[in-house]
């Protein structure tokens, strides 16, 4: 507890700036399966198309391998402009057997 002058508890000299529940933030790109977890990816930034496309060129595979799931697994993925970007639409064709999409 603080002493002040009266009606002075809500000058700024008298506040101490706070974030409430930890402020920011991490974003991450993660799989998982019946049989166990793939890669964890952090993301700096803000992700676009691009960075979504090297995210699954480096992990997608290897994450399928580390889980012994090759060549049977499935892409599930939202309706995100990055996952529905032309650029990653034909790499998931090529690359994937089988994406299920679903509402965001």
């Amino acid at each position: 507890m603080v002493w002040c002058k009266p009606n002075s508890e809500l000058e700024m000299k008298n506040l101490t700036p706070s974030v409430k529940h930890g402020g920011g933030s991490q974003m991450v790109w993660g799989c998982m399966s019946a049989v166990g977890v793939g890669n964890l990816h952090f993301i700096d930034g803000i992700m676009d198309k691009y960075m979504y496309l090297d995210i699954l060129k480096q992990n997608w595979k290897q994450s399928a391998e580390k889980m012994g799931i090759l060549p049977h697994y499935k892409l599930y993925q939202d309706s995100d402009p990055k996952h529905n970007a032309h650029i990653c639409r034909l790499w998931v064709l090529y690359h994937c057997p089988q994406v299920i999409r679903t509402p965001a």
